[in-house]
């Protein structure tokens, strides 16, 4: 790997009570190393990232349970294929929050990080 590395947080305050996405489109050449995520309550969603194509085709359906004050890690061989996704200049990168897990409940104040390396 080379080049800075940088975070990209999304912090959703509140009780979620719908799915949420997030959309941006990457600035330059970059390769996401890793991602943290939790939520205030020992609920859990679930999280996709991908692109507009295909929304996990970086990280697919994981399950976060919240638990207060910690945060769950997902690095590489939590990724697709068990590689560090590289996301070229231009690519559209989504990340998708089904608030309620699967398991009927509702999610709070989600949290999700994104760790990029330049390059």
């Amino acid at each position: 790997m080379q080049g800075n590395m940088f975070a990209l947080p999304i912090c959703v305050p509140g009780t979620l009570t719908a799915d949420v996405s997030f959309r941006f489109q990457a600035p330059f050449d970059m390769q996401l190393v890793k991602v943290t995520a939790g939520c205030d309550n020992a609920l859990t969603f679930i999280l996709d990232i991908g692109t507009a194509a295909d929304l996990d085709a970086y990280l697919d359906a994981v399950t976060v349970t919240g638990v207060t004050a910690t945060t769950t890690e997902y690095d590489r061989d939590d990724f697709v294929d068990d590689q560090y996704p590289h996301i070229s200049d231009g690519d559209e990168v989504v990340v998708t929050i089904d608030y309620n897990g699967g398991d009927g409940n509702d999610s709070a104040n989600v949290s999700v990080v994104l760790w990029f390396y330049e390059g």
